[in-house]
Parts: C-alpha cells; structure tokens; sequence
C-alpha cells in the first residue's frame, strides 16, 4: 500500500511542476512579447482620411 502512495505522491509531483514550468513559460514569452511590441507600435500623428472609394454614396 505504501508503494502505490508514493508512486501518487511522485507521479502529482512530476505533473505539478511540468505544468508550472509550461505557465512560467508562457508567462515570461508572453511578458517579453509585451515589453517590446510597446515601444515598436507606431503611433500616426495625423488624421485618417477616407479615400474617394471608401466615401458614403451620397442620395440626391
């Protein structure tokens, strides 16, 4: 009986930190992505304008 406790114990404790490594993981790429895709947005100082194909029909 003892043996199959500490197989559980070891086979929860082998699951547990695999999925703790895979959240970390995930955690810092994800983090790092964040950090640098702030700086590289460009940010357009002027207006949108609609092109001429793009206006509303206007009804007469």
């Amino acid at each position: 009986m003892s043996g199959l406790l500490v197989a559980f114990v070891i086979s929860f404790t082998a699951v547990t930190v695999v999925v703790v490594g895979i959240l970390a993981a995930y955690a810092a790429v994800t983090g790092i992505l964040y950090a640098f895709a702030y700086g590289s947005r460009r940010r357009s100082a002027s207006t949108p304008v609609l092109v001429p194909s793009q206006s509303q029909a206007g009804a007469d």
